[in-house]
């Protein structure tokens, strides 16, 4: 305990406790499963003790199960299902791995796009908990995938399909009925902790509320790179901590 009142300094008491002091301020929430926590294989964590370090401050912030979901975007970052186990156990049989008691377990952030479909029709994917996967889109442009279609070849395949961050697509702004026509299609929807704190921005901050207000998020992700990024999800104020907590989210459900 030493050696982490040191790591976090003047944090400690934020990173443990929320504004009410009633103990670590995610532990209802148990699970992050959008998160880049493996070493050296995205735009994440790029070394053992980075990724060591974010086991840490989650267990901290009270999380007990970490779902790590690299990149698979080719041609920006060309993982695959042995690369992902590599990485994995690398960060799992680290020293000190033992001693903090996260859960970690491995799937991927998948980009949708012709790759991803070959993946999709030879069975190469990495879902995790009751068949989740967890997907995204081009923040820029819309894809050129039939989203309905989509949905259907996962059904095929027994998979559920979550829509990673879709508060950050901002070419759907202007289509306020867009979410709520995915979720009638049996889209998942995860929103971004960040985008809730304003990290991305006051547009993405917006569409993040809006679709909590809907109750149309299914998922909360802290969507992780950096360290500096728990430092702003530890930053979350009591009324949106206590507005999080009303909602119905499947994190604390997930079992792998």
């Amino acid at each position: 305990m030493g050696l982490l009142g040191n790591i976090f300094g003047s944090k400690k008491d934020t990173l443990q406790s929320n504004a009410q002091g009633q103990g670590p301020l995610y532990s209802w929430l148990g699970t992050d499963m959008h998160n880049h926590v493996l070493p050296g294989i995205d735009d994440g964590s790029q070394d053992v003790e980075t990724s060591l370090e974010f086991l840490r401050r989650y267990h901290r912030l009270g999380f007990r199960q970490v779902i790590a979901s690299p990149h698979i975007r080719y041609p920006q970052f060309e993982n695959n299902r042995e690369k992902i186990k590599a990485a994995f156990e690398a960060l799992e049989n680290a020293p000190g791995r033992k001693e903090i008691p996260v859960k970690l377990v491995y799937s991927a952030e998948y980009y949708l796009d012709e790759h991803f479909l070959e993946l999709l029709n030879n069975d190469q994917l990495l879902p995790f908990g009751d068949n989740y996967l967890l997907t995204e889109l081009s923040l820029g442009h819309r894809s050129f995938l039939d989203m309905d279609q989509l949905i259907n070849k996962f059904f095929e395949k027994g998979l559920r399909p979550i829509l990673a961050h879709p508060e950050r697509y901002l070419y759907w702004n202007k289509m306020p009925d867009m979410f709520e026509k995915l979720k009638s299609r049996g889209w998942l929807l995860q929103v971004n902790l960040m985008s809730l704190l304003g990290y991305y921005g006051k547009p993405e901050q917006k569409m993040a509320n809006h679709l909590l207000d809907e109750d149309l998020v299914d998922f909360i992700g802290t969507d992780a790179h950096k360290l500096k990024h728990f430092d702003i999800i530890a930053g979350i104020d009591d009324k949106l901590l206590q507005k999080l907590k009303s909602k119905y989210l499947v994190n604390n459900l997930i079992t792998v």
